[in-house]
């Protein structure tokens, strides 16, 4: 069985906050408010040990040392199994995890109810489409193209975080 343990559903979420930048300690505990502070901690040390992230910077704080972590593009590429290489099974929890991350996003963001979540963009769709192998590999192909230049912004005024999943289901074979 593959070695998974990064697509813990929290580690996947500190994962996904460090891509967009170098947070402190303090950033990812107020980016996840639902996680224990010590279950946190021991997610960041797993991280850390297995070198997925790293430590980018120190500072004290009120006379303790306050850790900034960056994410390690390179180690992660190589610390996420190749999908090919995954069991079923693993499989299955590579989908709880996201689905788990995305499930946690969304408390975190209707946890403070928003005056108007629809004005704020939030949407959820399903669709079932027939495709053949050219219409699913020209729907990833067209989601690349359009969401690569999004990831490379920056913040700035105007612009607010969004988080976007997306995942494709084939259905079983008749």
């Amino acid at each position: 069985m593959s070695d998974v343990g990064v697509l813990h559903p929290v580690r996947v979420r500190v994962v996904q906050i460090l891509a967009l930048g170098p947070r402190t300690g303090t950033q990812l505990r107020q980016a996840l408010p639902e996680v224990p502070y010590s279950s946190l901690y021991r997610h960041i040390r797993w991280l850390t040990e297995a070198g997925v992230i790293h430590v980018a910077g120190e500072r004290r704080v009120r006379g303790a040392v306050e850790h900034t972590y960056e994410l390690d593009e390179n180690a992660v590429r190589g610390a996420l199994p190749d999908p090919g290489e995954l069991t079923a099974a693993d499989h299955d929890r590579a989908v709880t995890a996201f689905v788990t991350g995305l499930l946690a996003q969304a408390h975190a963001y209707l946890g403070n109810p928003p005056d108007d979540p629809v004005a704020d963009g939030l949407t959820y769709t399903l669709v079932h489409l027939w495709a053949d192998d050219d219409d699913v590999a020209r729907i990833h192909a067209g989601l690349r193209e359009l969401i690569d230049p999004l990831m490379r912004k920056e913040p700035a005024e105007g612009r607010r975080q969004i988080t976007l999943g997306v995942v494709t289901i084939p259905q079983p074979r008749p």
